[in-house]
């Protein structure tokens, strides 16, 4: 049921930074880890609005529940998507016609209701522009240069952005959403298990993909052979000795995504990953040992540091460049990562062995 929205905007010419004492809607089908590290900005935005935030996919909708900055709208759609299935793609809006005139949105069942009982007078919907590095200090990162884009000027001089963005989200979850993962973390092995959240591949370009199914067997064996209380759980697959897929674990848990995944690293005592959704939310976490795995992009592009993290970084990255550009040569000591950098196209099982160690004592 169509509902009047004034002033769809974009990112872009200044729009929504002029917005005070609005209720916005914002329309974000974009990502896991973008959800994520839009989080971190959250407190950034103008404070005399009120902010609702949806797309079609409440896996990923439901990482802002109880959100302070964002009202969480649920589409009735688990799985993400464009909204194809429920009769209008991108709720019938093309993102080049948001350029401050109304709208009539496209709005399905149960979004209707919500998105009446919000009563927005503005919706936002970017494209979240990659910045691959090119942006300095303090908008160096994809999620900083939206908030360059985003929040007024005036208002970004009297912020302090040489320190790290902390994560607004809410980790915790309902008692029955975290008693389901503990009693299926049970069928890993006996309470005292050390339970490792492995991430090796993502969804949005295979050239960040680190390893095959053999190197997450030596990787386990050999985190075993050290200590014989790991248990991983695999969010690609993978399975083998202590290695279980998250789907064949958590499949049959009735909950969207982000909150089992909440549920999962209230238990997690490592993450070892690629930039993707599960290492993103690990690191917003901020009290999880932490190896990210960067073949493709530079850490630098993404992430606020953590000082429980290490970011093991191919050669691709360095023949390309990427970490001499603005994004790292501009930051300050206060915002690095701790980075190791390798010679070899692929980053060896022995180095994530390593800097697993190096994490977790």
């Amino acid at each position: 049921m169509p509902r009047t929205v004034l002033g769809a905007m974009r990112e872009d010419r200044g729009r929504f930074a002029g917005l005070r004492d609005a209720r916005v809607l914002w329309y974000w089908p974009h990502g896991f880890g973008d959800w994520v590290q839009l989080s971190a900005i959250a407190p950034l935005l103008e404070p005399s609005n009120v902010y609702a935030i949806t797309r079609f996919g409440d896996d990923y909708v439901s990482l802002m529940e109880n959100s302070r900055y964002f009202t969480p709208l649920f589409s009735g759609v688990r799985a993400p998507g464009d909204g194809s299935d429920r009769g209008a793609r991108h709720l019938g809006l093309e993102l080049r016609a948001c350029n401050g005139g109304r709208v009539k949105p496209a709005l399905p069942p149960p979004l209707d209701e919500d998105v009446l009982q919000f009563a927005p007078e503005a919706l936002l919907w970017t494209d979240y522009p990659e910045t691959e590095g090119r942006t300095a200090y303090p908008f160096h990162t994809k999620a900083r240069n939206l908030a360059r884009l985003l929040v007024s000027a005036e208002r970004l001089n009297a912020l302090d952005l040489s320190q790290p963005l902390p994560s607004t989200i809410d980790f915790s979850v309902p008692a029955s959403v975290q008693h389901a993962v503990d009693e299926r973390l049970l069928r890993l092995g006996p309470p005292d298990s050390r339970v490792c959240v492995l991430s090796r591949a993502g969804v949005t370009a295979a050239r960040k993909n680190w390893g095959n199914a053999g190197d997450v067997r030596a990787l386990a064996s050999a985190m075993r052979g050290r200590d014989s209380r790991w248990r991983f759980v695999s969010m690609d697959g993978d399975a083998c000795d202590g290695v279980v897929p998250y789907r064949e674990l958590f499949g049959d848990v009735d909950q969207p995504f982000a909150r089992t995944m909440k549920a999962l690293l209230a238990r997690a005592a490592l993450v070892v990953g690629v930039p993707a959704g599960p290492l993103h939310l690990a690191l917003a976490r901020g009290c999880i040992p932490a190896v990210g795995l960067w073949l493709a992009h530079h850490p630098d592009w993404y992430d606020e540091p953590n000082p429980l993290a290490i970011h093991l970084v191919g050669r691709y990255v360095r023949d390309r460049g990427f970490d001499r550009r603005p994004a790292t040569a501009t930051k300050p000591p206060s915002l690095r990562h701790r980075i190791a950098s390798f010679d070899t196209p692929d980053i060896p099982v022995a180095a994530v062995l390593d800097a697993t160690a190096a994490v977790t004592g």
